[in-house]
């Protein structure tokens, strides 16, 4: 279960953080990647896993809880680096976590009723975003977990994302909302709400654009769209057909996960974008794909912005599911344990 090596050394998505191991329990080695597992609704199983790369399968199945002395909470939600801390979601607890980079916890703030139960992060100097099913984003001040203010957005918020100084959230509407709004991330201010497809709950920012994956239409009749936002101009732009999806340098990575529910086969489409050129490839990025991969139900895709690799998991929805790693041209390097169910989300320590 556990494998223990030497010191650390780390930098993030968009940090360079410091290392801050203090209280650790385990010594870690410097390579690190957190796997946040969802767990099952309401079962109180959600946990963090710890892998370390290249480490002779270093890994540990529920960091927190050793570092901690207890379980994460119902429902891990969302998982970002932020300085020398990550900072955690945990959706039906009502929290929000701040860790350091062994895992150890520092601080906590449990959200009130009239805040709602917290989603999706971003975060920028110093400062955090958090979508809140109540209809708002919260502005969160990183380093004491203070809320300093409030936006006001649509119903049910979940994704997040930023470019050129503006936010932009995702309203799901529980299934029936049909925007984004964006926001100015320095005054907290609304300044447009953008009709999009149906149900959208992804965003993120490649070279300073905004995407948007969603489902699309109410169930039985999803559609999948990843669309291109233009919050200048409010322009939309359907680019693809996706379940999920990452970034790295100017590449949007997808699969499209369709999912027979009569007889629950599951038949995953690959496909990337290159958002400069605004060319899709339908050919599959990933070169060595196992079948078993090509038949499971894809949770997470995440990228270590520090070397391309492509993280993907996948889920059963009922007992622990796996990781595929492949290299940034898509081969296979190995495949692993989640550690814990429904792997939704990951960080990167090199």
């Amino acid at each position: 279960m556990l494998a223990i090596a030497l010191a650390f050394t780390a930098c993030s998505k968009d940090d360079d953080p410091k290392p801050n191991d203090d209280g650790t329990k385990l010594t870690l080695p410097a390579s690190r990647v957190f796997i946040l597992n969802e767990g099952s609704f309401e079962k109180n199983n959600a946990g963090i896993t710890f892998y370390a790369p290249n480490k002779d399968g270093s890994f540990i199945a529920d960091v927190y809880r050793m570092q901690n002395e207890k379980g994460l909470g119902d429902t891990g939600q969302d998982m970002i680096i932020h300085g020398d801390y990550i900072y955690v979601t945990v959706y039906n607890s009502g929290l929000l976590l701040k860790l350091n980079t062994a895992g150890v916890e520092q601080k906590r703030l449990a959200f009130n009723k009239e805040d709602g139960l917290p989603r999706h992060l971003f975060a920028l100097d110093g400062k955090l975003y958090v979508t809140l099913y109540s209809g708002k984003v919260a502005k969160v001040d990183a380093e004491t977990l203070t809320i300093e203010g409030y936006a006001n957005v649509g119903e049910n918020p979940e994704g997040i994302a930023y470019a050129n100084g503006y936010l932009c959230v995702a309203n799901s509407g529980m299934g029936k909302g049909t925007t984004v709004t964006i926001i100015d991330a320095n005054s907290m201010l609304v300044t447009n709400n953008i009709t999009v497809a149906q149900n959208p709950e992804k965003v993120l920012v490649s070279e300073g654009k905004f995407f948007v994956q969603g489902y699309g239409g109410s169930y039985p009749n999803y559609t999948y769209p990843v669309q291109l936002v233009d919050i200048s101009t409010g322009a939309v732009k359907t680019i693809a057909k996706a379940t999920n999806f990452c970034e790295y340098r100017g590449t949007i990575y997808m699969v499209y996960s369709d999912t027979d529910w009569k007889t629950y086969k599951t038949t995953n489409t690959f496909s990337s974008y290159d958002v400069r050129t605004g060319t899709l490839n339908s050919s599959n990025f990933l070169n060595n794909m196992p079948d078993a991969l090509g038949s499971t139900s894809v949770y997470m895709m995440e990228v270590n912005p520090n070397n391309g690799d492509i993280y993907i998991g996948t889920s059963d929805y009922k007992t622990n599911g796996d990781i595929y790693r492949f290299d940034r041209n898509g081969k296979l390097i190995e495949k692993f344990s989640s550690g814990g169910i429904n792997p939704n989300n990951a960080v990167f320590f090199n």
